[in-house]
């Protein structure tokens, strides 16, 4: 594509990225209310709307007790009940109940051809496993960064410092892809790198509060035209 900046490198994102859960959203948080005693206050939606101001966490669980808190802050839930229902909502959860988005295969063959490959992923290594595991991902990239737990979650540079460490690769010459716009765009624009966007369908309508993206994909197999 004329005008597009040169990559030698490509890294992703995993959760709504590359993969996708194949459960029923509504489904999971009901039964993590119903198992925590809660009445439901929250829509899936709702609930991951409030990630981005969350703090920092040092694993799953407690990044699940903020956004459970947050989520019962915002839309009038009981806050004290927050880890009761991140213990839940993690037991309600099948990790290895996940499919590919549509494109994913082909952009990471895409990216094989450009250079190394990595992925930063928010999440502890035990979960995260699991999920690479079901879908034949282990050992398909050149370096993977457990967020918030090797290094501080994204947006925060570090990350995507460390992957690019790993991949020997220039900043200006590496493309991240992900969903977010918090957590991945900016984290990837911070830290000097180009950013495409892949939203889920819900946060289409998102504007960019910091950091626009380079691109935004209707489906991963568009990858190749910022190449």
């Amino acid at each position: 594509m004329p005008g597009s900046p040169s990559v030698a490198a490509v890294s992703f994102d995993l959760d709504d990225t590359l993969i996708r859960y194949d459960h029923d959203p509504d489904e999971v948080l009901d039964e993590a209310f119903r198992r925590a005693g809660v009445g439901p206050f929250c829509t899936p939606d709702e609930l991951w709307a409030v990630a981005s101001e969350t703090p920092d966490a040092d694993s799953d669980h407690q990044f699940l007790t903020y956004l459970f808190r947050a989520a019962a802050d915002r839309y009038g839930g009981p806050t004290e009940s927050a880890a009761t229902l991140a213990r839940t909502y993690e037991a309600a959860t099948d990790h290895t109940a996940v499919s590919f988005r549509p494109g994913a295969e082909a952009a990471l063959a895409a990216a094989r051809e450009v250079g190394p490959v990595g992925l930063i992923t928010n999440g502890g290594r035990d979960v995260q496993e699991v999920k690479l595991r079901e879908l034949g991902l282990t050992g398909a990239f050149d370096s993977v960064v457990f967020a918030g737990e090797e290094t501080r979650p994204k947006p925060a540079r570090e990350p995507f410092e460390r992957a690019l460490t790993e991949l020997s690769a220039d900043p200006t010459e590496t493309l991240y892809v992900g969903n977010s716009l918090h957590h991945d765009v900016a984290g990837a624009k911070r830290a000097g790198w180009h950013a495409a966007w892949y939203p889920r369908e819900s946060d289409r309508d998102e504007s960019p509060e910091e950091h626009a993206p380079d691109y935004t994909f209707e489906t991963l197999s568009e990858l190749e035209e910022a190449f």
